[in-house]
């Protein structure tokens, strides 16, 4: 069986660039089930009205009025709804914004901690999803907005909610649930290669790490996820070049080493194929695209 997860590129999103933050905010009513996907950006969620389960890296939660899930870029998940109009808020936003600040470190890499030492979801009780909310309705105000200072707003307003879940994330424990009958291995690959992919990875270096022959490795990969190993690394690094380059004003020969290109020219050509120009040319489109205050 093909297990392939869908990949979303948030930076094509048609909501995305009403802020100079790496960020958006959307208000939806899920008519329906959505498969198993991920994307280039953390999201942070609030569920407002309806239930269903939500599968996480392969383990299920129910969700309810409160729920609020944290997800990391790494992550993989799927939406089973148990009728239409669950009523949900979405913050997407590039991990790398929690690092641009020396006094946000500290929360940021706990918050990189999400779905081992901290939980993924939390189910909150009504008075705290009343002030998770308010947050969120003030988050999408701004986004909305052309308020002087509001990228500067929403930032704190999304810190003001993240330390909120670090700081609960004792009281509201939730219960460990059983992990669905799905290829978890095939899972614990993916979730590395999407936590590690800056780094140098080849097919030895994973078989060191989990344990595998690397043509076992390569056989797997290619028949669940539908790709060889290099051509997905390849994927991930220029959907972290591009989210750079759009929000960013390092030098392109920097981006290629940061999201884990060993020779830029290798960077250039590689993205170039990938997003049908060079990475010069998609930073010009961008800034050319982005609203001005």
């Amino acid at each position: 069986m093909t297990y392939s997860p869908v990949y979303q590129d948030v930076l094509t999103h048609s909501l995305y660039g009403k802020s100079r933050l790496p960020i958006f905010i959307l208000e939806k009513r899920m008519q329906f089930n959505y498969p198993l996907h991920h994307h280039n950006f953390a999201e942070l969620s609030i569920v407002l009205g309806g239930s269903g389960t939500e599968i996480l890296n392969g383990k299920p939660h129910r969700f309810r009025r409160g729920t609020v899930s944290l997800l990391l870029p790494h992550h993989m998940h799927e939406i089973l709804i148990d009728r239409p109009n669950v009523h949900k808020f979405n913050c997407m936003f590039d991990f790398q914004l929690l690092f641009s600040c020396p006094t946000d470190v500290a929360l940021a890499n706990d918050l990189l901690r999400t779905g081992k030492e901290l939980p993924s979801h939390y189910e909150l009780d009504e008075e705290d999803t009343q002030y998770m909310e308010q947050l969120f309705t003030a988050m999408q105000r701004e986004y909305e907005s052309e308020h002087y200072a509001k990228d500067s707003l929403l930032r704190s307003k999304l810190l003001e909610a993240l330390v909120f879940l670090v700081r609960s994330a004792h009281r509201y424990a939730a219960a460990p649930t059983p992990a669905l009958p799905a290829p978890s291995k095939v899972l614990d690959l993916l979730q590395y290669v999407h936590l590690h992919f800056q780094e140098e990875i080849t097919l030895t270096s994973l078989a060191r790490t989990f344990n595998w022959h690397p043509s076992y490795i390569s056989r797997i990969f290619k028949q669940h996820v539908g790709q060889t190993l290099t051509d997905y690394l390849h994927a991930l690094r220029v959907e972290m070049a591009s989210s750079l380059l759009a929000t960013t004003t390092m030098n392109i020969v920097d981006i290629a080493f940061e999201v884990g290109f060993e020779h830029p020219h290798t960077f250039t050509r590689v993205f170039k194929e990938l997003r049908g120009m060079p990475p010069k040319q998609y930073r010009e489109a961008t800034l050319t695209h982005k609203p001005r205050d």
